[in-house]
């Protein structure tokens, strides 16, 4: 009989979930949304570093890099890989189990410092002319926050194996993790790396002790490991469709009123399952007011006429683009094809829906625009957004539902 390996069998997950996410990646990040990022990025660094050039030295740069940073170190969950059979089978090899999870937080580590380092990157150049520090302290900090990221991960699965309230440890690595990146940031490294290095190797090695013989919960793991891929999942489907992912669905009789003027008709039978579907199913109520709300805020807090435009036409596309991947929705429920309606007829009431939306958000982006650029400025920008939003539903999103069924 074959002897159980851990190292093996991480390494055969591992495979696998890279695989899985190579796969959804390429859907995301496709050739349009990268057009967007890149008009997007290009847009903001060049308002970004305008900001930066006019910058008041009593700016709280460091009290927002320290929220940021401690955000982008604490708030993630480790890349375990376990499933729920594991919970029975794995249990008992607990001992064995050991090399498993080192390899574990090695990758947990390294997946994730990304975060952190793109928040560091942007970040500098504000932080340096706030402070008057110079760039070099850029390899110092991302060598400490890389460390400051690998305690965090191991002191959360020293955590794991302890019965105490999970928010208990969670408060006690944020505010530990904020301190220790105030220190980084605000004073000199030739105290500061000292005390955190200090300071890190000495808690962690207290909790080691405390959780020495403590059985770890595998239980908690599996949750945590569903939890995290659910999230991605959710992620992913705003872009396609995921298998591993159940829709939620509300009555929400109080919205009923969205689709009453639909009238009881053979032609409208689509527009009103579309309309239904929309206001019941978490997933596309929640992405639609997730994108305005985003882009309200934006538009408010970020001044300037052009920028105004960018965003709105940015945030309209992104919700357009998203939803094409609905009009796939009730392809599984054999029912529909029984319906005595044409595919035209579908395909059209699906268009017209997604019109309706964007044109909704044209209106609220230029209300926004007529409060921060007056009368002729506002109607400037909700023009130029309506005129965006019939060109979209006229010209792309018919080309992309005659490629969905082709």
């Amino acid at each position: 009989m074959k002897k159980f390996d851990s190292v093996e069998l991480f390494k055969k997950r591992f495979s696998a979930y890279t695989d899985e996410l190579n796969k959804y990646l390429r859907y995301m990040f496709n050739d349009h949304l990268l057009f967007v990022l890149i008009i997007g990025i290009g847009a903001g660094i060049f308002y970004y570093a305008d900001w930066v050039k006019h910058i008041k030295p009593s700016f709280p740069a460091i009290p927002l890099m320290v929220v940021l940073l401690t955000a982008s170190l604490c708030f993630a969950s480790m890349v375990s890989l376990l499933k729920r059979p594991d919970t029975v089978y794995l249990t008992v090899k607990e001992t064995e189990m050991l090399r498993y999870f080192e390899r574990a937080k090695r990758v947990t580590t390294l997946l994730q410092s990304y975060v952190f380092a793109i928040v560091l990157l942007v970040a500098m150049p504000m932080y340096t002319a706030v402070t008057g520090y110079s760039y070099g302290r850029f390899i110092g900090l991302i060598i400490m926050l890389f460390l400051l990221k690998a305690w965090n991960v191991y002191v959360g699965f020293e955590t794991a194996k302890l019965d105490n309230n999970d928010s208990t440890w969670l408060f006690f690595r944020v505010l530990a993790t904020a301190v220790m990146v105030y220190l980084l940031l605000a004073f000199s490294f030739l105290w500061t790396i000292p005390v955190v290095l200090l300071a890190l190797f000495a808690s962690y090695y207290l909790l080691h002790e405390q959780a020495k013989g403590k059985v770890l919960r595998f239980e908690y793991l599996v949750d945590k490991e569903e939890a995290r891929m659910n999230r991605f999942y959710r992620l992913v489907n705003l872009f396609t469709d995921v298998p591993h992912l159940k829709g939620t669905v509300r009555r929400r009789s109080y919205l009923d009123f969205l689709y009453k003027p639909i009238p009881y008709a053979k032609r409208k039978t689509f527009a009103y399952l579309f309309s239904r579907t929309f206001v019941r199913t978490n997933e596309y109520i929640g992405l639609y007011i997730r994108l305005t709300i985003i882009a309200l805020i934006l538009l408010i807090f970020v001044q300037g006429f052009y920028l105004n435009i960018i965003f709105s036409l940015l945030f309209i596309y992104l919700t357009g683009f998203q939803f094409i991947p609905m009009l796939r929705h009730f392809d599984g429920q054999m029912m529909l094809q029984l319906y005595p309606i044409q595919d035209a007829i579908r395909n059209r009431s699906f268009i017209h829906f997604i019109r309706i939306l964007l044109v909704f958000q044209a209106l609220l982006f230029g209300i926004v625009g007529i409060a921060q650029n007056g009368s002729i400025g506002g109607l400037a920008i909700l023009g130029i957004n309506l005129v965006f939003v019939i060109a979209f539903s006229f010209l792309y999103i018919p080309f992309r539902v005659k490629r969905i069924y082709q």
